[in-house]
């Protein structure tokens, strides 16, 4: 048998995940619904739906921190970018060829 490689923590979350939870896409001048996943790995603007009275509900701006999508590694402070942050993120523009399906990526 072999060792199990890959996604074996869990991962952190530090907000309840089960509320709204909404960041904002620039190209469209609005804020998205997305999973707590997507979320906690977004670098730009966020915002979580609070309900502690159901009366009074309201968003209001989260801060913090972001990790790497799937991971518990945070992102230091100076790769924040308004966009999922992935951990290893490869740029295809960097390397002399790439594959068929990434040559849309060249544009």
């Amino acid at each position: 048998m072999s060792e199990k490689r890959g996604n074996t923590e869990k991962l952190r979350y530090d907000f309840n995940e089960s509320r709204c939870c909404e960041i904002y896409i620039e190209g469209l001048n609005r804020y998205g619904r997305v999973t707590g996943r997507e979320f906690r790995s977004f670098g730009g603007k966020r915002r979580i739906l609070n309900v502690d009275n159901p009366h009074n509900a309201f968003y209001e701006d989260y801060e913090g921190p972001v990790y790497y999508m799937m991971t518990n590694k945070k992102v230091p402070a100076k790769e924040i970018q308004p966009k999922v942050m992935f951990l290893g993120e490869k740029d295809p523009r960097n390397f002399g060829s790439c594959r068929p399906h990434e040559r849309h990526l060249l544009d």
